[in-house]
Protein backbone atom coordinates (compact mmCIF):
# COMPACT_ATOMS: atom_id res chain seq x y z
CA UNK A 1 0.00 0.00 0.00
CA UNK A 2 1.28 3.26 -0.79
CA UNK A 3 1.99 5.99 2.13
CA UNK A 4 -1.13 7.84 2.83
CA UNK A 5 -0.16 11.23 2.95
CA UNK A 6 -2.06 14.90 3.73
CA UNK A 7 -0.46 17.93 1.51
CA UNK A 8 -1.34 21.21 3.12
CA UNK A 9 -1.31 24.15 1.28
CA UNK A 10 -0.27 27.48 3.32
CA UNK A 11 -3.24 29.88 2.37
CA UNK A 12 -3.47 33.00 2.56
CA UNK A 13 -6.88 35.04 1.40
CA UNK A 14 -4.97 38.24 0.42
CA UNK A 15 -3.25 39.24 -2.93
CA UNK A 16 -1.60 37.68 -4.84
CA UNK A 17 -1.94 34.45 -2.49
CA UNK A 18 -5.50 33.96 -3.63
CA UNK A 19 -4.70 34.18 -7.11
CA UNK A 20 -2.23 31.44 -6.65
CA UNK A 21 -4.46 29.22 -4.43
CA UNK A 22 -6.68 29.39 -7.29
CA UNK A 23 -4.26 28.41 -9.71
CA UNK A 24 -3.24 25.80 -7.58
CA UNK A 25 -6.92 24.59 -7.20
CA UNK A 26 -7.22 24.41 -11.21
CA UNK A 27 -4.53 22.51 -12.01
CA UNK A 28 -2.39 20.04 -9.82
CA UNK A 29 -4.84 20.68 -7.01
CA UNK A 30 -7.61 19.04 -9.30
CA UNK A 31 -5.67 16.25 -9.55
CA UNK A 32 -7.13 13.18 -6.86
CA UNK A 33 -4.35 10.77 -6.27
CA UNK A 34 -5.34 7.50 -4.38
CA UNK A 35 -3.67 7.94 -0.65
CA UNK A 36 -3.58 11.61 -0.87
CA UNK A 37 -5.27 14.13 0.38
CA UNK A 38 -5.10 18.20 -0.52
CA UNK A 39 -6.23 20.79 2.37
CA UNK A 40 -5.62 24.58 2.33
CA UNK A 41 -5.03 25.84 5.10
CA UNK A 42 -5.78 29.61 6.35
CA UNK A 43 -6.63 31.70 9.84
CA UNK A 44 -9.41 33.95 10.25
CA UNK A 45 -9.74 36.44 6.97
CA UNK A 46 -9.54 40.20 8.39
CA UNK A 47 -12.21 41.79 6.42
CA UNK A 48 -15.46 40.85 4.79
CA UNK A 49 -13.48 40.81 1.51
CA UNK A 50 -11.65 38.29 2.59
CA UNK A 51 -14.53 36.42 4.24
CA UNK A 52 -15.99 36.46 0.26
CA UNK A 53 -12.85 35.21 -1.30
CA UNK A 54 -12.97 32.05 1.45
CA UNK A 55 -16.68 31.90 1.50
CA UNK A 56 -16.60 30.45 -2.13
CA UNK A 57 -14.31 27.22 -1.23
CA UNK A 58 -16.68 26.69 1.97
CA UNK A 59 -20.07 27.12 0.28
CA UNK A 60 -21.09 29.25 2.98
CA UNK A 61 -20.31 31.85 5.68
CA UNK A 62 -16.59 31.87 6.95
CA UNK A 63 -16.52 31.11 10.66
CA UNK A 64 -14.42 33.26 13.08
CA UNK A 65 -12.36 30.32 14.69
CA UNK A 66 -11.48 30.55 18.35
CA UNK A 67 -7.72 31.34 19.21
CA UNK A 68 -6.37 27.85 18.85
CA UNK A 69 -8.92 25.83 18.01
CA UNK A 70 -9.11 24.83 13.99
CA UNK A 71 -12.01 23.87 11.93
CA UNK A 72 -12.41 21.85 8.87
CA UNK A 73 -15.11 22.13 6.38
CA UNK A 74 -14.61 20.61 2.66
CA UNK A 75 -11.12 20.68 1.85
CA UNK A 76 -10.34 23.97 3.82
CA UNK A 77 -8.54 24.26 7.28
CA UNK A 78 -9.29 27.46 9.30
CA UNK A 79 -7.21 27.93 12.19
CA UNK A 80 -8.02 30.49 15.14
CA UNK A 81 -5.43 33.28 14.27
CA UNK A 82 -4.71 36.04 11.55
CA UNK A 83 -4.66 34.67 8.39
CA UNK A 84 -2.25 37.50 7.02
CA UNK A 85 1.26 38.64 8.93
CA UNK A 86 0.41 41.91 8.50
CA UNK A 87 -2.02 40.96 11.20
CA UNK A 88 -0.13 38.59 13.16
CA UNK A 89 3.25 38.30 12.59
CA UNK A 90 4.08 34.53 13.82
CA UNK A 91 0.45 33.39 12.39
CA UNK A 92 2.10 31.60 9.64
CA UNK A 93 3.56 29.09 12.36
CA UNK A 94 0.57 29.00 14.22
CA UNK A 95 -0.99 27.42 11.01
CA UNK A 96 1.24 24.81 10.66
CA UNK A 97 1.64 23.77 14.06
CA UNK A 98 -2.13 23.69 14.57
CA UNK A 99 -2.38 21.47 11.40
CA UNK A 100 0.51 19.24 12.69
CA UNK A 101 -1.50 18.45 15.36
CA UNK A 102 -4.92 18.00 13.81
CA UNK A 103 -3.98 15.60 10.91
CA UNK A 104 -1.66 13.84 12.81
CA UNK A 105 -4.57 13.80 15.90
CA UNK A 106 -5.99 10.32 13.82
CA UNK A 107 -4.64 6.88 12.04
CA UNK A 108 -5.21 8.65 8.56
CA UNK A 109 -2.06 9.34 7.44
CA UNK A 110 1.65 8.42 7.48
CA UNK A 111 3.06 11.63 6.31
CA UNK A 112 2.54 15.33 6.32
CA UNK A 113 3.96 17.67 3.66
CA UNK A 114 3.35 21.26 3.56
CA UNK A 115 3.91 23.73 0.85
CA UNK A 116 3.94 27.65 0.67
CA UNK A 117 0.95 29.07 -1.84
CA UNK A 118 3.38 29.42 -4.95
CA UNK A 119 4.05 26.04 -5.15
CA UNK A 120 3.42 23.28 -7.94
CA UNK A 121 3.02 19.47 -6.71
CA UNK A 122 3.51 16.40 -8.78
CA UNK A 123 1.89 14.36 -7.16
CA UNK A 124 2.82 11.01 -8.61
CA UNK A 125 6.32 11.51 -8.39
CA UNK A 126 5.56 12.90 -4.76
CA UNK A 127 4.45 8.79 -3.97
CA UNK A 128 7.36 7.53 -5.35
CA UNK A 129 9.92 9.39 -3.40
CA UNK A 130 7.78 8.92 -0.25
CA UNK A 131 7.68 5.37 -0.85
CA UNK A 132 11.37 5.16 -0.79
CA UNK A 133 11.74 6.79 2.40
CA UNK A 134 13.22 5.00 5.54
CA UNK A 135 10.68 3.80 8.26
CA UNK A 136 11.27 6.87 11.13
CA UNK A 137 11.38 10.36 12.54
CA UNK A 138 12.57 13.09 10.05
CA UNK A 139 11.39 15.88 8.06
CA UNK A 140 12.77 16.06 4.60
CA UNK A 141 13.28 18.73 2.33
CA UNK A 142 15.89 21.46 1.33
CA UNK A 143 18.31 21.77 4.31
CA UNK A 144 20.09 25.48 5.31
CA UNK A 145 20.94 27.16 8.06
CA UNK A 146 19.06 30.47 8.33
CA UNK A 147 20.79 33.89 7.79
CA UNK A 148 21.56 34.99 11.76
CA UNK A 149 23.48 31.54 11.84
CA UNK A 150 21.56 30.24 14.92
CA UNK A 151 19.56 27.48 13.11
CA UNK A 152 19.25 24.78 10.65
CA UNK A 153 15.58 24.16 9.01
CA UNK A 154 14.12 22.59 6.25
CA UNK A 155 12.76 24.98 3.38
CA UNK A 156 8.76 25.64 4.61
CA UNK A 157 8.22 26.08 0.25
CA UNK A 158 8.44 22.05 0.66
CA UNK A 159 8.43 20.47 4.31
CA UNK A 160 7.73 16.84 4.24
CA UNK A 161 7.62 15.62 7.80
CA UNK A 162 6.55 11.95 9.69
CA UNK A 163 3.47 11.76 11.26
CA UNK A 164 5.37 11.35 14.33
CA UNK A 165 7.61 14.36 14.44
CA UNK A 166 3.95 16.11 12.99
CA UNK A 167 2.45 15.22 16.08
CA UNK A 168 5.16 16.28 18.69
CA UNK A 169 5.52 19.80 16.92
CA UNK A 170 1.70 20.12 17.39
CA UNK A 171 1.65 18.81 21.04
CA UNK A 172 3.93 21.22 21.87
CA UNK A 173 2.75 24.04 19.61
CA UNK A 174 2.14 26.95 22.42
CA UNK A 175 5.62 26.18 23.92
CA UNK A 176 7.37 26.66 20.53
CA UNK A 177 4.99 29.35 19.53
CA UNK A 178 6.56 31.28 23.01
CA UNK A 179 9.43 30.87 22.80
CA UNK A 180 9.70 31.74 18.86
CA UNK A 181 12.98 33.55 18.10
CA UNK A 182 12.56 33.82 14.17
CA UNK A 183 9.26 36.33 13.74
CA UNK A 184 7.73 35.45 10.35
CA UNK A 185 10.13 32.63 9.53
CA UNK A 186 7.76 29.70 10.63
CA UNK A 187 10.27 26.95 8.60
CA UNK A 188 13.18 28.64 11.03
CA UNK A 189 11.45 28.05 14.49
CA UNK A 190 10.81 24.53 13.56
CA UNK A 191 14.24 23.78 12.33
CA UNK A 192 15.61 24.96 15.38
CA UNK A 193 12.92 23.34 17.94
CA UNK A 194 13.29 20.24 15.88
CA UNK A 195 17.50 20.72 16.29
CA UNK A 196 17.45 21.51 19.92
CA UNK A 197 14.90 19.34 20.99
CA UNK A 198 14.71 16.34 19.28
CA UNK A 199 17.93 15.58 17.55
CA UNK A 200 20.61 13.68 19.65
CA UNK A 201 23.19 15.82 17.86
CA UNK A 202 24.24 19.26 19.48
CA UNK A 203 23.16 22.86 17.66
CA UNK A 204 26.38 23.26 17.00
CA UNK A 205 27.84 20.23 15.79
CA UNK A 206 24.77 20.25 13.75
CA UNK A 207 25.08 23.31 12.07
CA UNK A 208 28.37 22.38 11.35
CA UNK A 209 27.34 19.15 9.81
CA UNK A 210 25.06 21.54 7.21
CA UNK A 211 27.46 23.85 6.80
CA UNK A 212 30.06 21.36 5.61
CA UNK A 213 27.76 19.41 3.11
CA UNK A 214 27.77 15.97 5.32
CA UNK A 215 25.29 13.33 5.60
CA UNK A 216 22.35 13.92 7.78
CA UNK A 217 21.87 10.82 10.35
CA UNK A 218 18.96 8.97 11.51
CA UNK A 219 20.18 11.13 14.49
CA UNK A 220 19.76 14.60 13.19
CA UNK A 221 16.12 13.95 12.26
CA UNK A 222 17.17 15.96 8.85
CA UNK A 223 16.44 14.17 5.84
CA UNK A 224 17.78 15.81 2.85
CA UNK A 225 16.04 16.30 -0.62
CA UNK A 226 17.37 18.86 -2.79
CA UNK A 227 16.67 16.90 -5.98
CA UNK A 228 12.95 16.85 -5.15
CA UNK A 229 12.42 20.81 -5.28
CA UNK A 230 12.85 23.09 -8.60
CA UNK A 231 13.23 26.75 -8.13
CA UNK A 232 11.91 28.80 -11.38
CA UNK A 233 11.12 31.82 -9.19
CA UNK A 234 13.32 33.72 -10.91
CA UNK A 235 14.09 31.66 -13.94
CA UNK A 236 12.42 32.64 -17.27
CA UNK A 237 8.95 30.79 -18.31
CA UNK A 238 10.70 29.02 -21.62
CA UNK A 239 13.08 27.53 -19.22
CA UNK A 240 10.38 25.99 -16.93
CA UNK A 241 10.86 22.44 -17.41
CA UNK A 242 10.04 19.07 -15.80
CA UNK A 243 12.57 17.64 -13.67
CA UNK A 244 13.18 13.67 -13.58
CA UNK A 245 12.96 13.09 -9.35
CA UNK A 246 11.41 16.16 -8.60
CA UNK A 247 7.69 16.56 -7.01
CA UNK A 248 7.81 19.95 -6.02
CA UNK A 249 8.33 23.23 -8.23
CA UNK A 250 8.99 27.10 -6.84
CA UNK A 251 6.76 29.79 -8.58
CA UNK A 252 7.19 33.50 -8.38
CA UNK A 253 4.21 34.65 -6.51
CA UNK A 254 3.10 37.61 -8.66
CA UNK A 255 3.72 35.64 -11.84
CA UNK A 256 0.44 33.22 -11.35
CA UNK A 257 0.03 32.38 -15.25
CA UNK A 258 4.09 31.08 -15.11
CA UNK A 259 2.32 27.51 -13.16
CA UNK A 260 -0.82 27.08 -15.08
CA UNK A 261 1.14 27.21 -18.05
CA UNK A 262 3.85 24.43 -16.50
CA UNK A 263 1.25 22.61 -15.95
CA UNK A 264 -0.76 23.09 -19.30
CA UNK A 265 2.49 21.89 -21.18
CA UNK A 266 3.63 19.48 -18.45
CA UNK A 267 0.34 17.67 -17.58
CA UNK A 268 1.00 14.85 -15.12
CA UNK A 269 -1.91 13.65 -15.50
Amino acid sequence: MSTRIAIVVLGCVSPPYDQTIEAIRNTWGSRRVPGLDIYYLYGNPHDEQGRRILSRYVGARVPVVEDDAICEIQDVLIVGCADNVMQQDDCLLRKRLRAFAYLSSTDRYDLIYTVCATSYVDQQQLVRYADSLRPGRWIAGVISIDTSSRAPFVSGASMILSVDVARELGAHRNEIIEGNLFGQCDDVTVGHWIATRMSRVGLAAFMADVTSDRPMTAEHLFVSCPEGTVDYVMVPPRDHLRVQDAFHYHFHSETVNDMVQFHRRFDDG
